[in-house]
């Protein structure tokens, strides 16, 4: 990045000692007695942000009430519990879901039970296939909610297969993560800054500032809101592990309420640098691949609106921009070898929903446009070249009876991509032009019942063709032709608020997915001279139990989820192999505790992996010792009020047993960085 070192470590330590300096003269003009009054705060006025709700129409994400079982949102709060390293941290928190890192071209792999293909939303934003490289620069203090829809059978969010190129639109998605960014609930500024240090290595700092402002009163019927965001991150590696990254971002959002019409506006921008880590073998020799990209850029638009006609009828719109672009460099820690690399993808969507209820029945019916265009080499393709389009549209009914005891829904979406032109290779730039490939089509049913004020039973269905076999370029090392994939999934969950301390529900979950694609590890050379993988197509069957728990103690709460996996299953040439410990964990755990007394509160959270035994790249498959990890974090925080001002001191820690724990292996084990504490200074103004 343009800015050196040195100036950003300036830049964090006069952060980080202007908060000192206003803590310590805070301290100054307290008294002598070390007891802290408990901070008694006058609760300011606040929004209510009526299109967080999961079941409002007002809501451009809404989900079915029969699919809001499945839903995980993940407040402010929690994600301050959390006290997560980056998105993907986070991430691997949530119920159901695990992460998998390998420090190569896509470094991010998040596996929802078991598997599957996930879109990833800001602010109605839908991001590309590199989102995994995108989301890892997110700030923290950039996002105000996120809502992990499972099972993706929330029919008007998105389309139903990738964007992009046309091979990324093999598969259908498996579910939605929907990030919301802040919005301003008063007049506010909030300061951050933190250092940390993880075991050998190099410190690292960040700092972020934000500022808001609500407009008008809703009492006048005008009011809007502005605010603003700059964030920075410096997280330097030593040459043996080189997975350092840095990265500066702004965002700016605004909107505007005016009687019965809304709007909201978003713009975000950051550029940074992603070091790929390097391979240990299991010899202990490091691979000596030294890939980045520097610098790694993106660009967000986003506006939404939305008309309340009545309290019956409301119509959604929105619309978003993205640019993506990388600077990918090879070279090699044993010899002086350079090459250079540019890719760029631009990608923009439309979409216009209408929410409708006549009494007990709700219908909404919604259309969405994206378009997307790339050029330069990306991943394992040496060349790309592509501009498409996706034209989807669905339309669904939920009926309420017996005074909604029971709720009962069903819907349809069809997608359709367009190519433009689509190419891997220079030689055939004119093929696969001005092209309709076969339409996505889903089917969705659900049911929700209220068997008491106790117990509420839900479940639902998904039947799913995505209408085209993947790229043109996609090939079978036979010869045989490869088939479109469809999915049916079904889920059945019993909810239950027993006490305020304990409120279980389980889920049953099953997958059965026909025709996926994989890469093998054979190649051929193309017309360009370039190496390009066979691919390979088979079925699997994923089979569940999920536990989710969570309660309250006065000033105490806890949460705990559990995806046990049952079947696992992959057929290929008529040969069935089980993945569970293979490929695959059968057991994931994830738990947190909270708990506040007067200033302080304390969180601690822990996540158990059962191991597997192999990792399937296009590099072939290597057998490896991993997973198999208990990860503990925590931290514990107190606020100093003085003036005006609330200052929080937060000390954490990340992976504090330091287990050195791998979940892929490609040109070697990739390991976490072990034991990490850090001081995180925050002030309210």
């Amino acid at each position: 990045m343009n800015v050196t070192k040195n100036q950003n470590l300036s830049m964090s330590l006069f952060a980080a000692l202007a908060i000192l300096k206003v803590s310590v003269q805070a301290a100054d003009t307290t008294t002598a007695s070390s007891d802290l009054d408990t901070i008694n705060v006058k609760a300011p006025a606040t929004v209510e942000r009526d299109d967080l709700k999961l079941d409002s129409v007002t809501n451009l994400y809404r989900v079915e009430s029969t699919a809001q079982f499945g839903t995980q949102v993940l407040t402010q709060k929690e994600i301050e519990a959390y006290s997560p390293k980056d998105f993907f941290d986070l991430m691997d928190k949530a119920i159901g879901m695990d992460l998998t890192y390998q420090g190569r071209k896509s470094p991010y792999f998040l596996n929802m039970r078991g598997g599957g293909s996930i879109t990833y939303i800001i602010d109605g934003a839908i991001l590309p296939s590199t989102s995994n490289r995108i989301l890892q620069k997110l700030p923290m203090t950039a996002i105000e909610e996120i809502q992990i829809i499972r099972g993706s059978t929330a029919l008007a969010l998105a389309p139903s297969i990738g964007i992009g190129a046309s091979n990324s639109g093999s598969g259908l998605n498996t579910g939605f993560i929907i990030i919301r960014t802040k919005q301003p609930k008063k007049t506010e500024g909030i300061l951050t800054g933190y250092m940390e240090k993880a075991v050998s290595q190099p410190s690292a700092n960040g700092q972020s500032i934000y500022a808001g402002t609500r407009l008008g009163s809703s009492a006048s019927g005008l009011e809007g809101y502005i605010g603003g965001l700059v964030s920075r991150y410096d997280r330097p590696s030593k040459d043996e592990w080189f997975d350092g990254s840095d990265a500066e971002s702004g965002m700016i959002s605004g909107g505007i309420n005016i009687g019965r019409f809304s709007l909201n506006m978003m713009g975000y921008k950051d550029s940074g640098r992603f070091e790929m880590q390097r391979g240990v073998t299991v010899t202990g020799a490091l691979d000596n691949s030294k890939w980045y990209y520097d610098p790694i850029k993106t660009d967000i638009f986003s506006a939404d609106m939305s008309m309340q006609w009545n309290e019956n009828q409301t119509t959604l719109f929105s619309a978003f921009k993205t640019q993506y672009k990388q600077t990918e460099i090879a070279q090699n820690f044993a010899n002086t070898s350079y090459s250079e690399k540019h890719y760029k993808e631009d990608t923009k969507g439309y979409s216009l929903r209408h929410n409708a209820r006549f009494g007990d029945t709700l219908i909404q019916l919604g259309g969405q446009i994206t378009g997307s265009k790339g050029f330069g080499p990306n991943l394992s393709s040496p060349y790309n070249r592509f501009k498409t389009s996706v034209m989807g549209w669905s339309a669904s009914v939920e009926q309420k009876l017996f005074n909604g005891d029971v709720v009962l829904d069903g819907g349809y979406r069809r997608d359709t991509k367009h190519i433009d032109n689509s190419s891997t290779n220079v030689t055939r730039d004119n093929a696969n032009n001005d092209v309709d490939m076969a339409p996505a089509t889903v089917i969705a049913l659900g049911a929700l019942w209220h068997i008491n004020d106790i117990f509420t039973l839900n479940g639902r269905y998904f039947d799913g063709n995505e209408g085209t076999n993947g790229d043109f370029d996609l090939k079978t090392q036979s010869g045989d032709p490869l088939h479109a994939e469809s999915q049916k999934r079904i889920e059945i969950a019993l909810e239950s608020n027993i006490t305020p301390y304990f409120k279980p529900m389980v889920t049953w979950f099953k997958v059965d997915m026909k025709n996926q694609k994989t890469a093998t590890n054979a190649t051929y050379t193309g017309p360009d001279n370039n190496l390009y993988y066979y691919y390979t197509e088979s079925d699997s069957l994923r089979e569940g139990v999920e536990l989710a728990l969570k309660g309250d103690f006065g000033n105490t709460g806890y949460s705990l989820g559990w995806t046990r996996m049952t079947t696992n299953e992959t057929t290929s040439v008529g040969t069935t192999t089980d993945s569970i410990g293979d490929s695959t964990p059968a057991n994931s755990i994830t738990a947190l505790i909270s708990h506040r007394w007067e200033n302080y509160r304390a969180n601690i959270s822990a996540k158990r992996v059962d191991g597997w035994s192999t990792s399937t790249s296009a590099m072939g498959t290597a057998y490896a010792d991993l997973g198999d990890y208990v990860r503990v974090d925590a931290n514990i925080e107190g606020d100093f009020k003085f003036d005006q001002y609330t200052l929080t001191a937060k000390l954490y820690g990340r992976n504090l047993g330091n287990e050195q724990y791998a979940t892929r292996y490609t040109t070697g084990y990739y390991y976490d960085r072990g034991r990490t504490l850090g001081l995180e200074l925050t002030m309210a103004f």
